[in-house]
């Protein structure tokens, strides 16, 4: 497929939108093989949305990992939060049916509304798991996507996927699944984490950035829930640059390593050095974010920061925290909002440690919150 080009250039050309697309689920179906009995590891979704029927499709499996890796280092990770609150939420729910923006890319920015696995602090990497595409007892990544699919699409709800577009250009390409063609002149994939590529494994640096992650969304407006679909391939690294390339390093703020010689089991990611533990705004407007040694030894805490909201970098003092003891770090009075942000705390390195996400509280009242 041929991915759409930018604004003031022709179609064909390699440059990504990245998009979302909003709308009912009309119908989705694993995809079948390809032309060479190859396997198609995705699972493929029908949109309704503006007048037309639109495509996407979701990777359930990779199929670029390193040579030799087991066969469950091509499972996906994935996050499925049941009720997911945050406050980019409000921008999720404002986008338009359709496609949008119509004629660009959402500009790559937490302000913006864009979505980054690493920077964005949509959920905890450790709490993401692996899963075959097709599992034992029908209990796989294509059935419990699946699942959600058809309640969503039994109940009506809005369907709100994050991803990079592409211009449909192959007619009858989804008839073996469907037996018809979406009419909407844009697909959409790469439905999931687009950063932390190995240039070996995936040599399209085109496709790599920050702040443009996919995401898959499921909003039920009865219940005022949101469903929220996480993916991202194991050969992915975890910490990126500002440009997305992978940069090495753990801090215990990644997803779990697996044991695949001895079924699968989860190695459990490093302990954290520290975290942030609470969030507290004075009814002055004056705030104290708690940071916690969270290991056996002191911890010298010169070089740290913290980063709210993506852009503010918030140097901590440089003094040493006793195990398990917190600092109350004040920050200026402009950094922490009472309508919700994001807060992430950094190593000398300039590695992510932690990062947490609060939904703000009444400013005449004060507020607190606290994580984990």
């Amino acid at each position: 497929m041929v991915r759409a080009g930018g604004a003031g250039t022709v179609w064909g050309l390699q440059v990504i939108f990245y998009q979302v697309l909003r709308g009912k689920i009309h119908a989705f179906a694993p995809a079948p093989k390809n032309e060479d009995g190859s396997v198609n590891p995705h699972l493929w979704v029908v949109i309704e949305a503006a007048g037309h029927l639109w495509f996407a499709t979701i990777n359930v499996r990779s199929d670029k990992e390193p040579v030799g890796a087991p066969l469950g280092h091509s499972y996906l990770y994935y996050l499925i939060d049941n009720d997911f609150s945050h406050p980019i939420a409000p921008s999720i729910l404002a986008r338009p049916e359709g496609l949008s923006p119509m004629h660009g890319a959402i500009e790559h920015s937490y302000k913006a509304g864009a979505l980054d696995y690493q920077r964005g602090n949509l959920f905890d990497p450790s709490a993401m798991r692996v899963l075959p595409p097709e599992g034992e007892g029908d209990d796989g990544l294509v059935q419990r996507l699946s699942a959600l699919f058809q309640v969503a699409r039994q109940q009506g709800d809005d369907v709100i996927i994050f991803g990079q577009t592409f211009k449909m250009q192959k007619p009858h390409q989804t008839d073996g699944a469907f037996g018809y063609t979406p009419d909407g002149p844009f697909g959409v994939h790469n439905i999931h984490m687009a950063q932390g590529d190995q240039p070996d494994l995936f040599p399209h640096g085109d496709e790599t950035c920050v702040w443009g992650d996919g995401g898959c969304f499921l909003w039920d407006a009865g219940a005022k829930r949101m469903t929220a679909i996480f993916l991202a391939f194991q050969s992915q690294r975890w910490h990126t640059d500002d440009k997305g390339a992978p940069v090495d390093g753990v801090t215990g703020d990644e997803p779990p390593t697996y044991d695949f010689s001895s079924g699968g089991a989860p190695i459990a990611p490093a302990v954290r050095a520290a975290e942030i533990t609470s969030l507290h705004r004075l009814a002055d407007g004056t705030a104290s974010v708690v940071v916690t040694n969270m290991g056996t030894a002191p911890l010298d805490l010169t070089g740290w920061t913290l980063v709210a909201d993506a852009v503010k970098r918030l140097p901590l003092p440089a003094q040493t925290l006793a195990p398990g003891a917190p600092l109350a770090f004040a920050p200026p009075s402009d950094a922490i909002s009472d309508g919700g942000g994001i807060l992430s705390l950094f190593n000398p390195q300039n590695l992510k440690v932690d990062g947490v996400a609060f939904l703000g509280g009444n400013p005449q009242q004060g507020w607190s919150d606290s994580f984990r």
